[in-house]
C-alpha cells in the first residue's frame, strides 16, 4: 500500500470518528439508553460517511476533468496573447484556411481585441467603426466579453465574438493547430476567496478542531441540557471534517 493510500485511509477514519461523535452526541441528547444510542449512531454515521465519500469521489472526477480542460484553455490562450499581432493573425488565418475555406472570400476580417480584458458594448462600437465597409463578416478575437452585449449594431453585417473558450474549441482544437507554448515563461496567480477558504481549512488544523470539539461533545454527554457544549462541539467537529475533505473537492 502506498503512502498516499495510507494517508487517505487515516483521513477517512478521522472523518468517520468525527461524524460518529456528532451523531452520537445529538442522539444521546434525546435517547438516554447508551447501547441504543451507540447502535443507532453507528448505523447513521456509516450511512453518512458512505454518502459523503460517494459524492466527493463523483465530484473529484468531474473537477479533475474540468480543471484539465480549463488549464489547457488558459495555457493556450496565454501563449496566444504573448504572440505579436502579426503572429496571431497568421495563426488565425492558417486555421481558417484549414477548416473554413469558404470564409476566405475577401468579405471576412479578423480583429484582435486581446488587449482589452473584458470587451464592453462601447469597445465593440469603437472596433466596428474602424472596419472597412467591404467586409460582411467581422470576427473579433477577445479574452472575454460582457454579458448581454448586442451584436446587431450594424445592419447587414455579421459580427462574431470569439472569447478564449471559443478560440480554443472552434479554432485551435478543431484545426489541431496551437500557439507556441515556449513563449510562456511565467504564470500570474491571483488570490481568490476559494484559496483563502482553503487556508482556513488546512489539513493540519483538523487535530485542533477535533480535540476541542471532542472535549465539548463529551461535556454535552455529561451535561446534556447545556446547548452550548453540543452546538459548539458539533461546529468544531464539522470544521475538523472540512479540513480533511475540503482539499479533496477543491484541489488546485
Amino acid at each position: 500500500m502506498s503512502r498516499f493510500k495510507i494517508v487517505n485511509l487515516i483521513d477517512k477514519i478521522f472523518v468517520s470518528i468525527a461524524v460518529f461523535l456528532i451523531i452520537y452526541a445529538w442522539i444521546n441528547f434525546f435517547v438516554r439508553d447508551l447501547i441504543t444510542t451507540f447502535i443507532i449512531s453507528l448505523v447513521f454515521s456509516f450511512a453518512v460517511v458512505f454518502l459523503l465519500y460517494f459524492f466527493i469521489n463523483k465530484k473529484q472526477t468531474k473537477i479533475s476533468t474540468n480543471k484539465k480542460n480549463l488549464e489547457d484553455i488558459n495555457e493556450k490562450h496565454l501563449a496566444f496573447r504573448l504572440m505579436s499581432n502579426e503572429e496571431k493573425l497568421r495563426l488565425i488565418y492558417d486555421i481558417i484556411s484549414t477548416q473554413y475555406e469558404k470564409k476566405l472570400d475577401g468579405k471576412t476580417t479578423v480583429i484582435l481585441a486581446t488587449h482589452i480584458e473584458k470587451l464592453s458594448q462601447n469597445d465593440l462600437i469603437n472596433i466596428i467603426c474602424e472596419v472597412d465597409e467591404k467586409f460582411d463578416t467581422i470576427e473579433i478575437i477577445c479574452n472575454e466579453y460582457q454579458p448581454n452585449i448586442r451584436l446587431d449594431i450594424l445592419s447587414g453585417k455579421k459580427i462574431k465574438l470569439v472569447d478564449k473558450n471559443k478560440l480554443y474549441k472552434d479554432y485551435f482544437e478543431k484545426a489541431n493547430i496551437f500557439p507556441d507554448l515556449n513563449k510562456i515563461n511565467t504564470k500570474i496567480n491571483k488570490p481568490t476567496f476559494k484559496e483563502i477558504l482553503k487556508n482556513f481549512f488546512l489539513p493540519h488544523k483538523a487535530k485542533s478542531y477535533f480535540f476541542c470539539g471532542l472535549i465539548l461533545i463529551f461535556s454535552s454527554i455529561i451535561l446534556p441540557y447545556h446547548y452550548y457544549y453540543i452546538i459548539f462541539g458539533t461546529v468544531l467537529l464539522i470544521f475538523a471534517i472540512l479540513c480533511k475533505i475540503y482539499p479533496l473537492i477543491h484541489r488546485d
